[in-house]
């Protein structure tokens, strides 16, 4: 009861302007992006996700009724096999320093960070990019996960952001009332200061965010500070993942193009044939033609109406005629029509999303292995280049905030030291090939041995200078594992 009395006053407040109330997150004043991009992102969101409307459509008795929409989620399965080529659980994200490895593998492991990642990348890729939150919780690192439409810039230059507001919806029920919370989370640079603060507002509209309240106001707030400065960090505590290549839907947002944008037509052209061919399928049973007299509504002894035909069918076509007819015939399927344009359109939506020719194919003749779309210089091989370098940069720097969080609050004090990650680019690459090029490369004096052993096994700069040592070992003729560890960095260095 005393809740609801201080949110009747917060509405009478908000009203005369006493207090804070928003009717869009873009309303807030620190936050200055542009209300069409985000259009543009929620629309991507709906594709992606199969928010379609009812189709309308006229029954024999010319009323109009309703079916579901079909739709062949293209969106998703090129957003998924995109974020399957770059990333997978192969992938290996090593620290040079041992307990330091140890240390990001416990986190990695209780995040079930490898799998969770991939999922989440899909849907960055989908809609406009992936925002990766690490935080503490009790004593431990977690991961948290947003995507660009919980994600708005407050500070950015042409190669970064630098500060963001991230947003989270709770919803709630009150009173038989369904009440929408949202929790604003700025992250923001003061001086030499990383300053979080949060802002919690109340709606009972899904489509405002609404007044704001205190973040007691909800259970799971109330021992969320409202504002927390912390010192020692080089970087903002969350790592934004975007598509590579510009957005040309709005050259001045930090934010990148999702893989819809550029193929957003024939996505829906793709869905409207698909839609039609499966709605043809349906009505390919045969026809009833019949004279109005079979429409004619008759009633029994009672006074009820006798039903001839289902009235929701459009199977029954009405003919106007003076004496009693009824006759059947069987429509032709256009299956081959619908395939070649569906097939059409997949073709032009490959060349506009960054993939090869026969990536996607409706009649599943055509689909390509995984070999095949990554060997020479394929489009989805050069796609997938660009993509990986963007997402090495932002692994890397998920780690640094990683160790910078762990120093911070207690939880480890080291430095981790150089960070290697592994694409497990064997899944497309022959590892043979692969070993053929490094040692030519090597032989040719164009590489040292110990970069040419980290490349091909996927090791540290400290793990390949140790490999190196313990082959000079061996050559040596001497067991490495018998020589003392000082005699070792005596002879061979340390592997520093």
């Amino acid at each position: 009861m005393f809740e609801r009395i201080k949110n009747l006053f917060r509405k009478g407040g908000a009203k005369m302007g006493l207090v804070d109330s928003l009717g869009s997150i873009l309303d807030h004043p620190k936050i200055a992006m542009p209300k069409d991009e985000y259009e543009r992102i929620l629309e991507n969101k709906r594709i992606y996700t199969q928010q379609f409307g009812k189709v309308y459509y006229l029954s024999s008795e010319g009323k109009q009724e309703e079916r579901d929409y079909h739709s062949l989620n293209v969106a998703k399965i090129a957003a998924r096999k995109m974020s399957k080529l770059i990333f997978n659980e192969g992938c290996e994200i090593k620290a040079d320093e041992d307990n330091a490895n140890e240390f990001l593998e416990n986190v990695f492991r209780t995040n079930k960070f490898r799998k969770n990642f991939g999922d989440e990348l899909e849907a960055g890729y989908a809609i406009s990019g992936l925002v990766l939150r690490p935080y503490v919780d009790g004593n431990q690192i977690k991961i948290a996960y947003c995507h660009a439409d919980s994600f708005f810039p407050l500070e950015s230059n042409t190669n970064d952001i630098s500060e963001a507001a991230i947003s989270t919806v709770t919803q709630m029920v009150e009173d038989k009332k369904t009440i929408y919370y949202t929790l604003l989370e700025f992250h923001e640079w003061v001086e030499d200061a990383y300053v979080i603060s949060n802002e919690l507002y109340r709606s009972e509209d899904k489509g405002k965010v609404g007044i704001r309240v205190p973040l007691t106001a909800l259970d799971k707030y109330a021992d969320l500070e409202a504002s927390v400065i912390l010192k020692g960090f080089s970087r903002p505590l969350f790592v934004y993942i975007r598509l590579a290549g510009k957005n040309n839907a709005n050259l001045n947002s930090p934010l990148g193009a999702g893989i819809i944008d550029n193929g957003k037509k024939q996505l829906l052209d793709i869905n409207d044939k698909y839609d039609q061919f499966m709605w043809e399928i349906d009505k390919a049973a045969s026809k009833i033609l019949a004279s109005d007299h079979f429409f004619t509504v008759r009633y029994d002894t009672k006074g009820n109406p006798i039903q001839r035909f289902d009235s929701k069918t459009d199977i029954y076509q009405r003919l106007k005629t003076d004496e009693p007819f009824i006759d059947a015939f069987a429509p032709s399927l256009r299956a081959t029509e619908y395939i070649e344009s569906i097939n059409f359109l997949l073709r032009i939506f490959e060349m506009q999303t960054g993939f090869s020719v026969g990536t996607f194919s409706f009649d599943g003749e055509t689909i390509k292995t995984a070999t095949e779309v990554i060997s020479d210089n394929t489009e989805t091989f050069s796609t997938r280049s660009d993509n990986v370098l963007i997402i090495e940069d932002a692994l890397k720097e998920l780690v640094i905030t990683i160790f910078e969080l762990a120093r911070a609050y207690g939880l480890y004090a080291k430095d981790p030291g150089d960070v290697s990650i592994d694409f497990d680019d064997g899944v497309f690459v022959s590892k043979e090939a692969q070993l053929d090029y490094n040692l030519k490369a090597v032989q040719g004096d164009m590489m040292p041995i110990v970069e040419a052993i980290k490349r091909q096994f996927g090791l540290t700069d400290k793990e390949a200078k140790t490999w190196y040592n313990n082959i000079q070992h061996e050559r040596s003729g001497l067991d490495y594992k018998e020589i003392e560890e000082k005699d070792h960095e005596k002879i061979y260095g340390s592997g520093e």
